[in-house]
């Protein structure tokens, strides 16, 4: 069995050997991968403007909402602050409620409790279907 040993990749037109070639052909592929890079920067220029663009939208649009309504965040406290004092008791309101003996709570039934008015009701058994 033969072992072949491939030299500058196994093409049939081998790359040149030379070296000044060599250095100018990477030199060559340089130059057009930054020639490529100056040609999209106003591509890159463009979406960093769209971008900034809205960025200052969304600033301005803060501001103008913060001068018309006022601060979101300290109008939220005092909304709650509000709401906190209205659920508050006032010492000085008496209701009829407060005055009528505590009725006993329904839902907590102990388990010895008489069940009144019940009806048995037998069940009939399920024919089956044809």
């Amino acid at each position: 069995m033969a072992i072949y040993i491939y030299r500058s990749g196994g093409s049939p037109n081998p790359g040149p050997q030379n070296p000044l070639v060599r250095f100018l052909i990477s030199a060559a592929v340089l130059v057009c991968v930054i020639g490529v890079g100056i040609l999209l920067l106003p591509v890159f220029g463009v979406i960093a403007l769209v971008i900034l663009g809205l960025i200052a939208f969304l600033i301005i649009g803060g501001l103008i909402y913060r001068w018309i309504y006022g601060d979101p965040i300290a109008n939220a406290l005092k909304k709650a602050q509000e709401q906190a004092q209205g659920m508050r008791v006032n010492p000085e309101f008496q209701s009829s409620a407060e005055t009528a003996p505590p009725k006993p709570q329904t839902w907590k039934r102990t388990q010895h409790a008489d069940i009144e008015d019940a009806v048995v009701v037998e069940e009939k058994p399920r024919q089956p279907s044809n």
